[in-house]
């Protein structure tokens, strides 16, 4: 069995994420798993969370300074 598929432009795209009850309705299938997905997180789905901070925190303290930006060669005048 196939299941048809239709390729969404931008503009849909958009709405959809914003949840427009509009497009909500017009995307079928797809409206129902954005429904489900947009709910809130369960306590087990952040579990990690404040580990996953913490590691990001120190990561991002223990970055090196950005490089220079390459020299170019210069012409001589002349």
């Amino acid at each position: 069995m196939s299941i048809p598929t239709r390729r969404l432009d931008r503009d849909t795209t958009d709405l959809l994420l914003d949840g427009d009850p509009n497009a909500l309705n017009r995307a079928g299938r797809l409206a129902a798993l954005l429904r489900a997905l947009c709910g809130p997180a369960r306590p087990h789905e952040l579990a990690g969370e404040p580990a996953a901070v913490a590691a990001f925190l120190a990561r991002l303290t223990r970055r090196r300074p950005p490089r220079p930006p390459p020299q170019t060669a210069r012409r001589r005048s002349g």
